[in-house]
Protein backbone atom coordinates (compact mmCIF):
# COMPACT_ATOMS: atom_id res chain seq x y z
CA UNK A 1 0.00 0.00 0.00
CA UNK A 2 2.68 2.19 0.43
CA UNK A 3 4.51 1.51 -2.75
CA UNK A 4 1.16 2.97 -4.33
CA UNK A 5 0.66 5.87 -2.30
CA UNK A 6 -2.06 4.62 0.23
CA UNK A 7 -1.34 5.02 3.83
CA UNK A 8 -1.99 2.64 5.90
CA UNK A 9 -4.06 3.31 9.37
CA UNK A 10 -5.09 1.37 12.48
CA UNK A 11 -7.84 -1.00 10.91
CA UNK A 12 -5.71 -1.93 7.95
CA UNK A 13 -2.74 -2.88 9.97
CA UNK A 14 -4.86 -4.89 12.13
CA UNK A 15 -6.43 -6.67 9.16
CA UNK A 16 -2.87 -7.60 7.86
CA UNK A 17 -1.81 -9.12 11.58
CA UNK A 18 -5.17 -11.38 11.31
CA UNK A 19 -4.35 -12.64 8.10
CA UNK A 20 -0.72 -13.43 8.74
CA UNK A 21 -1.74 -14.92 12.35
CA UNK A 22 -3.94 -16.73 10.18
CA UNK A 23 -1.48 -18.07 7.56
CA UNK A 24 0.95 -19.01 11.14
CA UNK A 25 3.11 -16.41 10.10
CA UNK A 26 3.76 -14.54 13.36
CA UNK A 27 7.74 -13.70 12.54
CA UNK A 28 5.80 -11.22 10.05
CA UNK A 29 2.58 -10.36 12.34
CA UNK A 30 5.14 -9.51 15.21
CA UNK A 31 6.60 -6.43 13.00
CA UNK A 32 3.49 -5.40 11.70
CA UNK A 33 2.76 -3.86 15.83
CA UNK A 34 5.99 -2.15 15.50
CA UNK A 35 4.40 -0.71 11.84
CA UNK A 36 1.95 1.53 14.20
CA UNK A 37 4.55 3.22 16.52
CA UNK A 38 6.09 4.06 13.01
CA UNK A 39 3.52 5.84 11.79
CA UNK A 40 2.25 7.31 15.52
CA UNK A 41 -0.91 4.71 15.81
CA UNK A 42 -1.37 3.64 18.83
CA UNK A 43 -2.32 0.02 19.01
CA UNK A 44 -5.66 -0.89 20.51
CA UNK A 45 -6.40 -4.06 22.71
CA UNK A 46 -7.81 -5.65 19.53
CA UNK A 47 -4.63 -5.90 17.68
CA UNK A 48 -2.97 -7.18 21.20
CA UNK A 49 -5.14 -9.56 21.04
CA UNK A 50 -5.20 -10.82 17.42
CA UNK A 51 -1.65 -11.30 18.21
CA UNK A 52 -2.10 -12.97 21.78
CA UNK A 53 -4.27 -15.69 19.94
CA UNK A 54 -2.66 -16.01 16.40
CA UNK A 55 0.77 -17.11 19.10
CA UNK A 56 -1.45 -19.56 21.98
CA UNK A 57 -3.05 -21.08 18.42
CA UNK A 58 0.78 -22.18 17.35
CA UNK A 59 1.57 -22.82 20.58
CA UNK A 60 3.86 -19.93 21.34
CA UNK A 61 2.07 -19.37 24.85
CA UNK A 62 5.84 -18.08 26.39
CA UNK A 63 5.60 -15.64 23.26
CA UNK A 64 2.17 -14.41 23.81
CA UNK A 65 3.19 -13.83 27.36
CA UNK A 66 5.77 -11.98 26.90
CA UNK A 67 4.21 -9.93 24.77
CA UNK A 68 1.08 -9.78 27.06
CA UNK A 69 4.08 -8.10 29.96
CA UNK A 70 4.56 -5.30 27.52
CA UNK A 71 1.43 -4.49 26.70
CA UNK A 72 0.62 -3.93 30.30
CA UNK A 73 3.68 -2.84 31.50
CA UNK A 74 4.27 -0.03 28.54
CA UNK A 75 0.79 0.91 29.44
CA UNK A 76 -0.51 0.86 25.96
CA UNK A 77 -3.74 -0.39 26.71
CA UNK A 78 -5.85 -2.42 29.47
CA UNK A 79 -6.25 -6.06 29.06
CA UNK A 80 -9.80 -7.21 28.70
CA UNK A 81 -11.69 -10.03 29.09
CA UNK A 82 -10.97 -11.83 25.77
CA UNK A 83 -6.96 -11.02 26.47
CA UNK A 84 -6.77 -13.25 29.68
CA UNK A 85 -9.20 -15.77 28.29
CA UNK A 86 -7.12 -16.30 25.94
CA UNK A 87 -4.23 -16.58 27.91
CA UNK A 88 -5.53 -18.55 30.23
CA UNK A 89 -7.49 -21.06 27.31
CA UNK A 90 -3.33 -21.53 26.51
CA UNK A 91 -1.73 -22.22 30.12
CA UNK A 92 -4.24 -24.57 30.62
CA UNK A 93 -3.90 -26.44 27.62
CA UNK A 94 0.13 -26.37 28.54
CA UNK A 95 -0.72 -27.39 31.74
CA UNK A 96 0.30 -24.73 33.60
CA UNK A 97 -1.68 -24.32 35.99
CA UNK A 98 -0.09 -21.52 38.59
CA UNK A 99 0.03 -18.94 35.94
CA UNK A 100 -3.35 -19.61 34.96
CA UNK A 101 -4.22 -18.77 38.44
CA UNK A 102 -2.20 -16.05 38.93
CA UNK A 103 -3.65 -14.53 36.05
CA UNK A 104 -7.02 -15.27 37.51
CA UNK A 105 -6.16 -13.21 40.08
CA UNK A 106 -4.79 -10.30 38.03
CA UNK A 107 -8.15 -10.49 36.63
CA UNK A 108 -9.39 -9.65 39.83
CA UNK A 109 -7.15 -6.77 40.72
CA UNK A 110 -8.15 -4.89 37.29
CA UNK A 111 -11.73 -5.56 37.82
CA UNK A 112 -12.06 -7.78 34.86
CA UNK A 113 -14.94 -11.00 35.93
CA UNK A 114 -14.51 -14.20 34.72
CA UNK A 115 -17.08 -15.31 32.36
CA UNK A 116 -18.42 -18.43 30.76
CA UNK A 117 -15.33 -17.87 27.59
CA UNK A 118 -12.96 -18.70 30.71
CA UNK A 119 -15.02 -21.18 32.83
CA UNK A 120 -17.22 -22.76 29.68
CA UNK A 121 -13.71 -24.61 29.44
CA UNK A 122 -15.20 -26.96 32.20
CA UNK A 123 -12.17 -29.65 32.10
CA UNK A 124 -9.42 -26.61 32.55
CA UNK A 125 -11.80 -24.56 35.07
CA UNK A 126 -12.32 -27.44 36.80
CA UNK A 127 -8.78 -28.34 37.52
CA UNK A 128 -8.18 -24.81 37.95
CA UNK A 129 -11.00 -24.89 41.06
CA UNK A 130 -8.85 -27.37 42.68
CA UNK A 131 -5.47 -26.31 42.18
CA UNK A 132 -6.99 -22.94 43.55
CA UNK A 133 -8.55 -24.82 46.47
CA UNK A 134 -5.10 -26.53 47.26
CA UNK A 135 -3.41 -22.98 47.51
CA UNK A 136 -5.96 -21.29 49.57
CA UNK A 137 -7.14 -19.53 46.81
CA UNK A 138 -11.16 -19.31 46.30
CA UNK A 139 -13.15 -17.26 43.47
CA UNK A 140 -16.36 -15.29 44.96
CA UNK A 141 -19.88 -16.73 44.45
CA UNK A 142 -20.42 -15.69 41.23
CA UNK A 143 -17.33 -17.13 39.44
CA UNK A 144 -18.60 -20.43 41.25
CA UNK A 145 -21.96 -20.45 40.01
CA UNK A 146 -20.69 -19.72 36.18
CA UNK A 147 -18.85 -22.98 36.55
CA UNK A 148 -21.56 -24.62 37.61
CA UNK A 149 -23.76 -23.36 35.31
CA UNK A 150 -21.24 -24.67 32.89
CA UNK A 151 -20.93 -27.83 33.98
CA UNK A 152 -24.67 -28.50 34.32
CA UNK A 153 -25.05 -27.26 30.38
CA UNK A 154 -22.55 -30.38 30.04
CA UNK A 155 -24.21 -32.38 31.44
CA UNK A 156 -21.62 -32.88 33.89
CA UNK A 157 -23.89 -32.55 37.21
CA UNK A 158 -21.67 -34.70 39.27
CA UNK A 159 -18.93 -32.41 38.85
CA UNK A 160 -21.02 -29.39 39.40
CA UNK A 161 -22.56 -30.97 42.89
CA UNK A 162 -19.28 -31.24 43.83
CA UNK A 163 -18.03 -27.94 43.02
CA UNK A 164 -21.47 -26.72 45.11
CA UNK A 165 -19.62 -28.64 48.00
CA UNK A 166 -16.34 -27.29 47.71
CA UNK A 167 -17.99 -24.11 47.92
CA UNK A 168 -20.14 -24.88 51.48
CA UNK A 169 -17.03 -26.47 52.93
CA UNK A 170 -15.01 -22.89 52.26
CA UNK A 171 -17.92 -21.41 53.66
CA UNK A 172 -18.86 -19.32 50.40
CA UNK A 173 -22.83 -19.42 50.53
CA UNK A 174 -24.66 -20.89 47.03
CA UNK A 175 -27.07 -18.46 45.89
CA UNK A 176 -30.24 -19.18 44.29
CA UNK A 177 -28.37 -18.80 40.96
CA UNK A 178 -26.20 -21.58 42.08
CA UNK A 179 -28.93 -23.78 43.27
CA UNK A 180 -31.16 -22.84 39.98
CA UNK A 181 -28.33 -23.68 37.78
CA UNK A 182 -28.10 -27.41 39.43
CA UNK A 183 -31.31 -27.79 39.80
CA UNK A 184 -31.66 -27.41 35.82
CA UNK A 185 -28.94 -29.64 35.32
CA UNK A 186 -31.06 -33.05 37.15
CA UNK A 187 -33.95 -31.71 35.04
CA UNK A 188 -31.45 -31.87 31.83
CA UNK A 189 -30.70 -35.46 32.73
CA UNK A 190 -34.50 -36.50 33.77
CA UNK A 191 -33.49 -36.85 37.37
CA UNK A 192 -36.47 -35.01 38.67
CA UNK A 193 -36.64 -36.09 42.52
CA UNK A 194 -32.88 -35.07 42.62
CA UNK A 195 -34.22 -31.92 41.04
CA UNK A 196 -36.63 -31.48 43.54
CA UNK A 197 -34.51 -32.19 46.54
CA UNK A 198 -32.78 -29.09 45.08
CA UNK A 199 -35.89 -26.89 44.97
CA UNK A 200 -36.64 -28.05 48.62
CA UNK A 201 -33.44 -26.95 49.69
CA UNK A 202 -34.01 -23.41 48.30
CA UNK A 203 -37.33 -23.19 50.24
CA UNK A 204 -35.29 -24.70 53.68
CA UNK A 205 -32.46 -21.68 53.34
CA UNK A 206 -35.21 -18.89 53.30
CA UNK A 207 -34.38 -18.09 49.10
CA UNK A 208 -36.62 -15.69 47.45
CA UNK A 209 -37.70 -18.78 44.58
CA UNK A 210 -37.88 -16.39 41.70
CA UNK A 211 -39.81 -17.38 38.31
CA UNK A 212 -36.66 -18.50 36.43
CA UNK A 213 -36.58 -21.31 39.10
CA UNK A 214 -39.96 -22.35 38.94
CA UNK A 215 -39.86 -22.36 34.87
CA UNK A 216 -36.67 -24.57 35.26
CA UNK A 217 -38.49 -27.31 37.69
CA UNK A 218 -41.93 -26.99 35.38
CA UNK A 219 -39.46 -27.77 31.89
CA UNK A 220 -38.19 -30.46 33.55
CA UNK A 221 -41.62 -32.36 34.79
CA UNK A 222 -42.69 -31.50 30.81
CA UNK A 223 -39.73 -33.18 29.51
CA UNK A 224 -40.58 -36.55 31.46
CA UNK A 225 -44.39 -36.13 30.96
CA UNK A 226 -45.12 -35.64 34.43
CA UNK A 227 -47.18 -32.82 33.54
CA UNK A 228 -49.67 -33.29 36.72
CA UNK A 229 -46.50 -32.31 38.57
CA UNK A 230 -45.67 -29.44 36.26
CA UNK A 231 -49.11 -28.12 36.68
CA UNK A 232 -48.48 -27.65 40.31
CA UNK A 233 -45.86 -25.82 40.20
CA UNK A 234 -47.60 -23.30 38.23
CA UNK A 235 -50.42 -23.15 39.94
CA UNK A 236 -48.28 -22.55 43.60
CA UNK A 237 -46.48 -19.67 41.79
CA UNK A 238 -49.24 -16.88 41.98
CA UNK A 239 -49.33 -18.54 46.43
CA UNK A 240 -45.45 -17.86 46.38
CA UNK A 241 -45.91 -14.17 44.86
CA UNK A 242 -44.82 -14.94 41.78
CA UNK A 243 -46.43 -14.22 38.36
CA UNK A 244 -45.56 -16.93 35.32
CA UNK A 245 -44.18 -14.98 32.35
CA UNK A 246 -44.27 -16.02 28.83
CA UNK A 247 -41.73 -18.35 29.46
CA UNK A 248 -42.99 -19.97 31.53
CA UNK A 249 -46.22 -20.36 29.78
CA UNK A 250 -44.50 -21.60 26.44
CA UNK A 251 -42.71 -24.03 28.67
CA UNK A 252 -46.73 -25.81 30.31
CA UNK A 253 -48.39 -25.28 27.07
CA UNK A 254 -45.29 -27.85 25.58
CA UNK A 255 -45.92 -29.71 28.33
CA UNK A 256 -49.40 -30.28 27.22
CA UNK A 257 -49.31 -30.42 24.08
CA UNK A 258 -46.25 -33.36 24.60
CA UNK A 259 -49.13 -34.97 26.62
CA UNK A 260 -51.59 -35.01 24.04
CA UNK A 261 -53.55 -32.78 26.31
CA UNK A 262 -54.57 -30.28 23.73
CA UNK A 263 -57.44 -28.64 25.41
CA UNK A 264 -55.47 -27.93 28.53
CA UNK A 265 -53.16 -26.30 26.24
CA UNK A 266 -55.27 -24.32 24.50
CA UNK A 267 -57.13 -22.95 27.84
CA UNK A 268 -53.84 -22.24 29.16
CA UNK A 269 -52.83 -20.32 25.77
CA UNK A 270 -56.51 -18.34 26.03
CA UNK A 271 -55.59 -17.59 30.16
CA UNK A 272 -51.87 -16.62 29.04
CA UNK A 273 -53.31 -13.89 26.46
CA UNK A 274 -56.28 -13.19 29.78
CA UNK A 275 -53.75 -12.28 31.84
CA UNK A 276 -51.71 -9.78 29.83
CA UNK A 277 -48.95 -11.91 29.10
CA UNK A 278 -47.79 -11.58 25.50
CA UNK A 279 -47.45 -14.57 23.15
CA UNK A 280 -43.84 -14.85 21.36
CA UNK A 281 -43.24 -16.16 18.29
CA UNK A 282 -41.66 -19.23 20.57
CA UNK A 283 -45.42 -19.45 21.65
CA UNK A 284 -46.36 -20.00 18.31
CA UNK A 285 -44.04 -22.33 17.29
CA UNK A 286 -44.92 -24.34 20.05
CA UNK A 287 -48.68 -24.51 19.20
CA UNK A 288 -47.53 -25.29 15.23
CA UNK A 289 -45.83 -28.01 16.39
CA UNK A 290 -48.30 -29.64 18.92
CA UNK A 291 -51.33 -28.69 16.47
CA UNK A 292 -49.24 -31.10 14.44
CA UNK A 293 -48.25 -33.73 16.50
CA UNK A 294 -51.62 -34.18 17.68
CA UNK A 295 -52.88 -34.59 14.36
CA UNK A 296 -54.66 -31.28 13.70
CA UNK A 297 -52.17 -29.90 10.59
CA UNK A 298 -55.19 -27.66 8.63
CA UNK A 299 -55.47 -25.95 12.13
CA UNK A 300 -51.58 -25.61 12.53
CA UNK A 301 -51.71 -24.17 8.80
CA UNK A 302 -54.65 -22.11 9.11
CA UNK A 303 -52.51 -21.11 12.63
CA UNK A 304 -49.17 -20.01 10.31
CA UNK A 305 -51.54 -18.10 7.69
CA UNK A 306 -52.95 -16.10 10.63
CA UNK A 307 -49.46 -15.53 11.97
CA UNK A 308 -48.45 -14.43 8.35
CA UNK A 309 -51.60 -11.44 8.38
CA UNK A 310 -50.15 -10.32 12.12
CA UNK A 311 -47.21 -8.35 13.41
CA UNK A 312 -45.97 -11.31 14.96
CA UNK A 313 -44.47 -12.51 11.61
CA UNK A 314 -43.06 -16.55 11.67
CA UNK A 315 -39.24 -17.32 11.86
CA UNK A 316 -37.94 -19.85 10.00
CA UNK A 317 -38.14 -22.29 13.27
CA UNK A 318 -42.24 -22.07 12.33
CA UNK A 319 -41.57 -22.07 9.08
CA UNK A 320 -39.75 -25.80 9.24
CA UNK A 321 -42.25 -27.27 11.33
CA UNK A 322 -45.14 -26.31 8.96
CA UNK A 323 -42.87 -27.68 6.32
CA UNK A 324 -41.76 -30.79 7.93
CA UNK A 325 -45.25 -31.20 8.71
CA UNK A 326 -46.42 -31.38 5.16
CA UNK A 327 -43.94 -33.63 3.53
CA UNK A 328 -44.93 -36.47 6.58
CA UNK A 329 -48.65 -35.79 5.43
CA UNK A 330 -47.62 -36.51 1.84
CA UNK A 331 -48.06 -33.29 0.67
CA UNK A 332 -44.80 -32.46 -1.39
CA UNK A 333 -46.04 -29.95 -3.72
CA UNK A 334 -47.75 -27.77 -0.46
CA UNK A 335 -44.39 -28.13 1.23
CA UNK A 336 -42.83 -26.79 -1.64
CA UNK A 337 -44.93 -23.89 -2.55
CA UNK A 338 -44.32 -22.84 1.62
CA UNK A 339 -40.02 -22.86 0.72
CA UNK A 340 -40.35 -21.21 -2.16
CA UNK A 341 -42.23 -18.42 -0.75
CA UNK A 342 -39.68 -17.95 2.02
CA UNK A 343 -37.73 -15.81 0.31
CA UNK A 344 -40.26 -13.07 -0.31
CA UNK A 345 -41.41 -12.89 3.20
CA UNK A 346 -37.86 -12.04 4.06
CA UNK A 347 -37.08 -15.40 6.04
CA UNK A 348 -33.84 -17.22 4.85
CA UNK A 349 -33.99 -21.20 5.30
CA UNK A 350 -30.90 -22.76 7.78
CA UNK A 351 -29.32 -25.88 7.63
CA UNK A 352 -32.88 -27.52 9.56
CA UNK A 353 -35.09 -26.38 6.56
CA UNK A 354 -32.44 -27.78 3.56
CA UNK A 355 -32.79 -31.09 5.17
CA UNK A 356 -36.37 -31.69 5.78
CA UNK A 357 -36.31 -30.63 1.67
CA UNK A 358 -33.96 -32.44 0.88
CA UNK A 359 -34.93 -35.99 2.93
CA UNK A 360 -38.98 -35.19 2.45
CA UNK A 361 -38.26 -34.94 -1.68
CA UNK A 362 -35.64 -38.34 -1.80
CA UNK A 363 -38.74 -40.23 -0.07
CA UNK A 364 -41.09 -38.63 -2.28
CA UNK A 365 -38.95 -40.13 -5.22
CA UNK A 366 -37.93 -36.44 -6.75
CA UNK A 367 -34.21 -37.43 -6.71
CA UNK A 368 -33.33 -34.91 -9.02
CA UNK A 369 -34.97 -31.71 -7.69
CA UNK A 370 -33.61 -33.10 -4.25
CA UNK A 371 -30.03 -33.33 -5.87
CA UNK A 372 -30.69 -29.47 -7.18
CA UNK A 373 -31.73 -28.48 -3.81
CA UNK A 374 -28.76 -29.86 -1.91
CA UNK A 375 -26.49 -27.73 -4.36
CA UNK A 376 -28.90 -24.86 -3.55
CA UNK A 377 -27.69 -25.47 0.04
CA UNK A 378 -24.06 -25.70 -1.13
CA UNK A 379 -24.03 -22.16 -3.08
CA UNK A 380 -25.52 -20.11 -0.24
CA UNK A 381 -23.04 -21.44 1.94
CA UNK A 382 -25.45 -22.92 4.18
CA UNK A 383 -22.92 -25.83 5.27
CA UNK A 384 -24.60 -29.13 6.17
CA UNK A 385 -24.67 -30.82 9.58
CA UNK A 386 -24.69 -34.40 10.59
CA UNK A 387 -27.89 -34.83 9.57
CA UNK A 388 -27.73 -33.25 6.49
CA UNK A 389 -24.40 -34.76 5.58
CA UNK A 390 -26.31 -38.41 5.98
CA UNK A 391 -29.22 -37.74 3.94
CA UNK A 392 -27.04 -36.01 1.14
CA UNK A 393 -25.40 -39.43 1.10
CA UNK A 394 -28.11 -41.45 0.97
CA UNK A 395 -29.31 -39.08 -1.91
CA UNK A 396 -26.30 -39.84 -3.50
CA UNK A 397 -26.62 -43.44 -3.27
CA UNK A 398 -30.00 -43.29 -4.73
CA UNK A 399 -29.53 -40.94 -7.49
CA UNK A 400 -26.69 -43.53 -8.65
CA UNK A 401 -28.92 -46.51 -8.45
CA UNK A 402 -31.61 -44.74 -10.33
CA UNK A 403 -28.96 -43.79 -12.98
CA UNK A 404 -27.93 -47.11 -12.91
CA UNK A 405 -30.75 -49.06 -13.49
Amino acid sequence: MGLIGVASDAYTLNITINCYCRLNRMKYALPVLGHFFKLGLEPDVTNFNTLLNGFVLRNGVADAARLFSKMVEGGHCQPDVFTFNTLIKGFCAMGNNTTAIQLLGKMDERGCQPNSLILGHWKEATRLLYEMANQGIFPDVFTFSTLVDALCKDGMVVQAKSVVQIMIQRGIEPDIITYSSLMDGYCFRGEMDKAKQVFDLILSKGFFVDVHSCTIFINGYGKQKRINEAKEVFDEMPLRGLVPNTVTYNTLIDGFYKAGRVQEAEKLFSEMQDRGQLADVKTYSIILDGLYNNQQLSEAIELLREMEGNKLKPDIVAYNIIIGALFKAGKIEFATDVFSGLSSKGVQPDVRTYTIMISGLCKGGLLVEAEEMLREMEQKGCSPDGKANSVATLLVHAAGAERAC
